[in-house]
């Protein structure tokens, strides 16, 4: 019996598909799937045994309950109100800045784009050092030009603004790429256009590039949403968390619990809810895009 062609070939093209399917469920689907179902579980890692003790819905009221918890949401909340903003108005005007058709320009875009390329480990180490309180540079600066030495990371007043600055140089020159594509993808006829009709630079910004970069202004805020309310790693070196949990967020608080405290179940109860707090915020950001057309 003949298989008919377009049979054939779609046998062949699920053939294809088939070893990504495997890994995408291998490494993606149940470990979501087993989140979900511990999260509905009292498990410990330690006892050795693969099945936990069904609690409901206990590990979801813990959280609400839960005061560490809501200091950590309340410090990712002000951590994203605060970076969010900041850095995607950095990128678009260094994007502008570097859009310019000037010698040596791409010398200056080397140097925005060269802290995204360096490990986030490695830039968390190196500011720690900067805002050492007793040999770090940042102080070294303040007592060259006579002010007093401040505490930086140990003063629960200026952790997180601390931390805030380097997450902001470490990762703007990423999104200033994103503008500077969106930006060269403007047709150089409109500026001209708008330049006979007498349009100065800052009104052809406002009412042609803006608009024109609505999606890609889109697309840059919810990606650095998501990466703000995942902020993780310079927390866990720079800070742990402290001083007076003023740095502790989300996801050191639920590193916390998995790995410190070894309470797996209520981890991926509070793991769930950050992803639900994601898809809620991007959802947001989505309606309020499609609001203006």
């Amino acid at each position: 019996m003949f298989i008919k062609r377009k049979t054939k070939e779609a046998i062949l093209g699920y053939l294809f598909v088939l070893p990504a399917v495997i890994l995408i469920g291998m490494f993606a689907l149940y470990p979501i799937i087993r989140l979900v179902i511990m999260s509905f579980q009292e498990y410990n890692m330690l006892s050795g045994d693969d099945i936990g003790n069904f609690v409901g819905f206990k590990n979801y009221i813990n959280a609400f309950h839960d005061n560490d918890f809501l200091n950590a949401f309340k410090n990712t909340l002000g951590f994203t109100l605060i970076v969010v903003p900041i850095q995607s108005l950095l990128a678009f005007l260094s994007a502008l800045l570097v859009n310019k058709k000037i010698k040596g320009i791409g010398v200056f875009r080397t140097i925005y784009y060269l802290p995204v390329v360096m490990s986030f480990v490695v830039v968390s180490i190196f500011w720690k050092m900067i805002y050492d309180p007793m040999f770090g540079l940042a102080n070294s600066i303040l007592n060259y030009f006579g002010l007093e030495s401040q505490k930086f990371l140990a003063n629960p007043n200026q952790a997180m603004i601390c931390v805030i600055i380097m997450c902001i140089w470490k990762s703007w020159g990423w999104y200033m790429l994103i503008f500077l594509s969106g930006l060269q993808g403007i047709s150089k006829d409109v500026y001209e256009a708008a330049a006979i009709d007498g349009a100065s630079k800052f009104e052809a910004n406002s009412y042609i590039t803006l608009p024109l970069l609505k999606r890609t202004i889109l697309f840059v805020c919810i990606m650095t949403t998501m990466d703000s309310l995942k902020i993780y790693t310079p927390i866990h070196i720079m800070t742990s968390g402290g001083p007076l949990g003023k740095t502790d967020v989300i996801v050191y608080h639920i590193w916390q619990q998995a790995f410190r405290f070894n309470n797996m179940g209520y981890a991926s109860a509070l793991a769930v809810i950050l992803f639900i707090i994601i898809l809620l915020v991007t959802i947001f950001q989505l309606k309020l895009e499609k609001s203006d057309y």
